[in-house]
């Protein structure tokens, strides 16, 4: 008997109070200001914070109180991709708290949410926690269902992201179902993956390792099993997990146990307590180990102590392979104090639970999802294999319908055609994306040198290195930027940031400036093209501030408006004058503007506006540009 880890680090992180009470507060507030706003998405939001940072606290009534509200909002604004997030965090709030039912059911609402969204991936995440739910209450039929399900997704996309710990739970299933040699086969199908980072996560590792000690210690070879738990146990402690480092002790403690040394099961028994993350879970583990190594110790009262805890904890019912282990052991106890007729109650218990979690019937039809889902990969080659075949034997008839197949040639050849036609055209135009971003990268350099330039000839050594240093690192960024079609608005919002500062370090009394976003804009996930806004700034700061006699403002503010990103570039410049514009940089800079502007416009079917206008002509006090340009955002669902 072993206990099972838990796939989530916990960290002890000591921070002073008053940072809590100060990230609380503004939590507070924000759902305050959506409230007043009437923003649905941002009360979602704002509540789903909430919900995360009670349980970071360990307040889980708090947690799950403001994660259902975050879950009412994300429905009401219809957001489900928001809802199936907090309803699979909600769900496993439950599942530590031993409230499976509930569990179970906000897992099926982040399903669902999933499938609307046809978000596969999070879909397979939900689905194989589900599996583990299921699993956990003795449910091997469903568990086995949806653990498979979320592998059959991982496989058939190809995504290997933590695909070690999908291949783990599957096999965790199997050995909760008793069947030992498909527990082993699929840990070590996970533990092929170990050495790679992105398919397995070190509580995926960690995992591996427990699961490898359990499978020796089924096989008798407690020495091996010792092994693995080591390797665990310094897995844990070069990482600082130490629930990792409990659970080894306990099940090394298991070991000790059935090596006939159970003094020194008890005493790694007690140090894990010390070190592991409870959860109701490993509550009741913990009481089963510890009942079982006093009663092998002689010390009756005390097993009857922490047997009778398990009795007592209606939590119990939920894991029903620890209800009959506590069973096993009081029926035990009973023997040992001669009393016969309350251990044969117990023991009538024991066979009663273990004969309705472990009937064969059960265990047939898991083994009928496996076998279904290795005939599924055979049967797809024997498709392949048939259209094959059917192509040949076309070919064989092609003398007897000559005309027939002469048609169809002729109107493939046309068809493929049509789609290389496309397919060129679109090549095209990603090339033309790419020479006209050459054009720009050299024309924006061009001008940094030349500000360089103008350090060297003053003998401004310092701040020509400074200068220097920070170009370099813009450059970099602007070199990874020239092949790519969209970049994320964080790293376009830094290169203006970059372009800004070292216009500001080579005439520091010309200009200020200042950047402007909205609250609720999150800039990692939105792309936009690259480059599309930097000439314009370039040119409020070339031929707005020169021959003025006041501080020169440029203000850069960026909103979100769902389909695109609007960026308001104004100055108080000395203006621009439409009748006559200066030559040469400008004119180059709009023609190439516009050129992008256009084939963006046609290649992703989206409008990409903006517009120029002097402030002077709506207010004669002022003066300068003010500029709006909707910058189309780029997806690709």
């Amino acid at each position: 008997m072993r206990i099972t880890l838990l796939l989530f680090l916990t960290f002890s992180v000591y921070l002073p109070e008053q940072l809590f009470s100060q990230e609380l507060t503004d939590i507070q507030n924000k759902i305050k200001i959506a409230e007043n706003a009437k923003d649905t998405i941002a009360l979602s939001k704002a509540w789903y914070n909430l919900g995360k940072f009670y349980d970071n606290q360990q307040q889980i009534e708090k947690s799950n109180d403001a994660l259902r509200k975050a879950l009412y909002w994300a429905k009401i604004n219809g957001n489900y991709n928001t809802f199936s997030s907090v309803a699979n965090y909600l769900a496993s709030n439950y599942c530590l708290t031993g409230e499976n039912d509930s569990a179970i059911i906000y897992y099926n609402l982040a399903i669902d949410a999933c499938i609307k969204t046809s978000d596969s991936l999070k879909l397979a995440g939900v689905l194989i926690n589900l599996g583990d739910e299921y699993a956990s209450t003795g449910n091997y039929v469903e568990a086995a269902n949806h653990s498979m399900m979320a592998v059959r997704i991982k496989e058939t996309l190809k995504d290997s992201a933590n695909l070690a710990y999908y291949y783990q739970k599957v096999g965790e299933v199997y050995k909760l179902a008793g069947e030992k040699d498909k527990w082993e086969e699929y840990i070590k199908k996970a533990y092929l993956l170990i050495n790679c980072d992105e398919c397995a996560s070190l509580s995926a590792i960690a995992a591996i390792y427990n699961d490898l000690g359990g499978i020796a210690e089924n096989e008798g070879n407690y020495t091996q099993a010792l092994l693995y738990y080591d390797t665990l146990i310094s897995i844990g402690k070069e990482n600082d997990y130490n629930n990792a480092v409990g659970v080894a002790l306990s099940n090394s403690a298991t070991i000790y146990k059935l090596q006939g040394n159970p003094g020194k099961a008890l005493e790694a028994a007690l140090e894990a307590q010390k070190l592991k993350t409870y959860s109701v879970y490993q509550q009741i583990y913990d009481n089963n180990l510890l009942a079982e190594l006093y009663l092998a110790t002689q010390q009756i009262n005390e097993a009857r102590k922490y047997a009778l805890l398990n009795i007592e904890n209606e939590n119990c019912e939920s894991f029903p392979e620890e209800k009959m282990r506590t069973l096993k052991i009081m029926c035990k106890i009973e023997k040992i104090n001669h009393n016969f007729e309350q251990a044969l109650a117990w023991n009538e218990k024991y066979k009663t639970l273990s004969d309705s979690i472990r009937d064969k019937e059960i265990r047939t039809k898991i083994m009928d999802l496996d076998i279904a889902y290795q005939t599924e990969k055979k049967e797809q080659q024997i498709e392949l294999l048939t259209t094959e075949n059917e192509l040949k034997n076309q070919r064989l008839r092609a003398g007897i319908i000559l005309l027939t197949v002469l048609v169809i040639i002729i109107f493939m050849i046309l068809y493929i055609h049509q789609i290389r036609k496309k397919q060129a055209h679109l090549i095209q135009t990603d090339l033309q994306q790419q020479v006209l971003r050459s054009q720009m990268n050299p024309h924006f350099i061009f001008n940094v040198l030349g500000s360089i330039q103008n350090f060297l000839l003053n003998n401004d050594n310092q701040n020509a290195a400074r200068y220097l240093s920070r170009f370099a690192s813009l450059t970099r960024a602007t070199l990874e930027n020239s092949s790519e079609e969209s970049v994320s608005l964080t790293n376009e919002i830094k290169m203006l940031a970059d372009y800004m500062e070292l216009e500001k370090m080579r005439n520091p009394d010309r200009f200020n400036f200042k950047i402007i976003t909205d609250e609720n804009l999150e800039p990692d996930f939105i792309h936009i093209p690259p480059m599309m806004i930097q000439p314009f700034i370039e040119n409020a700061i070339k031929h707005g501030f020169p021959d003025i006699d006041y501080p020169g403002e440029l203000t850069l503010k960026i909103s979100d408006k769902k389909d695109w990103v609007e960026f308001m570039i104004e100055d108080n410049g000395k203006g621009y004058d439409l009748k006559s514009p200066s030559p040469g940089h400008r004119s180059m800079s709009m023609e190439i503007f516009e050129k992008r502007r256009k084939l963006i416009q046609q290649k992703h079917k989206k409008e990409f506006k903006f517009k120029l206008t002097n402030l002077k002509d709506t207010d004669p006090a002022k003066s300068g540009v003010k500029i709006s340009i909707n910058v189309t955002i780029l997806d690709y669902d």
